[in-house]
């Protein structure tokens, strides 16, 4: 559930009524915000958490279908493996290491196209 969702369920509960007639410093207040602020850390580690499961699954399933594609090709395993090598590589960026995995990457495509 995102935040306006859960801000519309809280208006339509009454609620952001009362937590307005308390300002922030005031001891409901820093109730109201910490409790909130911790909702909001636990809701976001589910969400990193989820997100990162789907993507993990997404790019394990894509690199099935394209081995498998690669395989009906005609490659060689070794050939196929240097390739998702190379794929790998490139499939996720990282700001660190781009350009040195887009150099690797390419060098083992080199190398696969020099297979026979």
């Amino acid at each position: 559930m995102n935040r306006r969702q859960r801000r519309a369920q809280l208006k339509a509960a009454g609620m952001l009524r009362v937590k307005n007639m308390y300002g922030p410093f005031t001891e409901v207040g820093k109730l109201w915000y910490n409790k909130t602020r911790e909702e909001g850390i636990k809701l976001h580690a589910e969400n990193t958490r989820r997100l990162e499961v789907a993507r993990d699954e997404y790019f394990a399933n894509l690199d099935a279908r394209i081995r498998e594609s690669y395989k009906e090709a005609g490659y060689s395993d070794a050939k196929i493996e240097l390739m998702m090598e190379a794929w790998i590589l490139t499939a996720i960026k990282s700001e660190d290491t781009y350009r040195a995995d887009r150099k690797k990457a390419r060098e083992l495509l080199k190398e696969a196209a020099q297979m026979k």
